[in-house]
């Protein structure tokens, strides 16, 4: 998603529910600036573990096709980041004059290949972790590709489920053909097609999601609202991160909604083929809350947190689970004064009784 933003954002709070047995809040560690380690400016907007505490991070408005590797280390007992390492850039010169604009990225250790979903092509391109091209994509239906789209509502999200060998993505919001986009004002909310592929590149199933309504009342100079990151988790379920961001005239009510839901594919019916827009409600997943949070503007101590990408993390010695969260900081917008930061951020799983 590209668009520029002159904010700064405060801390919010997060409760997880799914997969406990009652809702227990979840410890949202404080938000790291890339910037401490020398990390250069950039737009991240999608992350994945490629082993080894390394990760494979895309950047979307690089004028090269690839990702960053950044190898990032946790405390064991905390999980706050303590240090991220730039390996650097690894891809090939971009066919497009301003890149493919890579939003989404996912791992196959099965064969080492780095997926990375482009939303400027509507395309999902592999290549070696070296960033060599290997000339594969995945078989992205007439009905998903670049004509289909609204402008800048493309692919953000790409996950891949190990245990099943099925990718999953899912355009940010609504299709051309399946009506006006989930926004303010819009007076409905709309189903987006989340979309499987097999490892040989061929389409699998899809799912209705239904995505929320728009919390804000008006869309302001700068809006962007929908799915941004898909993490696969055991047992056929999905987490799916959706943003919604709002920057009126008057900033200091700027803010970002950031909410993940959980989904159980099996707990649904796949869509059957040619499925009109109108039809799609009924067969929408059920979506669980595990996650949600909130950061706004304030005056003091800038942290813009406009995050566009989630993967799991290392698990603690004592067994609980990390997620890292990165923003974009659209290459460090502002000035010297007052610019903006990339940040990782790390939530962490309450304790296993």
């Amino acid at each position: 998603m590209k668009y520029i933003l002159n904010i700064t954002l405060g801390m919010g709070m997060l409760w997880l529910s799914a997969g406990y047995a009652e809702a227990q809040q979840v410890e949202l560690l404080k938000p790291k600036d890339l910037g401490q380690w020398n990390i250069p400016p950039g737009n991240y907007s999608g992350i994945t573990p490629i082993g080894d505490g390394r990760y494979a991070v895309v950047s979307d408005k690089e004028v090269q096709d690839g990702f960053f590797v950044f190898r990032i280390r946790q405390d064991e007992r905390t999980g706050q980041v303590t240090e991220v390492v730039n390996e650097g850039f690894r891809g090939t010169d971009s066919a497009l004059k301003n890149g493919r604009d890579a939003e989404g990225v996912a791992f196959v250790p099965e064969d080492s290949l780095v997926w990375v979903s482009g939303e400027a092509d509507q395309r999902i391109v592999a290549y070696r972790t070296d960033g060599t091209p290997v000339h594969r994509e995945l078989a992205v239906p007439p009905a998903l590709g670049r004509s289909a789209i609204t402008p800048n509502y493309g692919f953000e999200a790409l996950g891949y489920d190990r245990a099943s060998g099925l990718f999953w993505t899912v355009t940010e919001n609504a299709l051309k053909a399946d009506g006006r986009v989930a926004e303010p004002g819009a007076g409905h909310g709309v189903c987006l097609r989340l979309q499987s592929f097999g490892r040989d590149g061929l389409p699998r199933a899809s799912y209705a999601y239904p995505l929320d309504m728009p919390e804000s009342e008006a869309k302001g100079k700068q809006y962007a609202f929908g799915v941004v990151a898909i993490w696969p988790q055991e047992g056929g379920r999905l987490w799916v991160m959706e943003r919604e961001f709002n920057v009126p005239k008057r900033r200091l009510k700027a803010r970002t909604d950031m909410k993940i839901y959980e989904v159980v594919l099996g707990s649904g019916t796949a869509l059957p083929e040619n499925t009109p827009w109108e039809r799609l409600s009924g067969y929408a997943l059920k979506k669980e809350s595990v996650a949600a949070f909130s950061t706004r503007m304030r005056l003091v101590r800038p942290k813009l947190a406009n995050y566009e990408g989630l993967c799991e993390g290392s698990r603690l010695a004592d067994g609980r689970r990390t997620w890292l969260l990165v923003s974009d900081s659209q290459g460090g917008y502002g000035n010297r004064l007052c610019h903006l930061r990339d940040w990782i951020r790390v939530c962490v799983s309450p304790k296993i009784k």
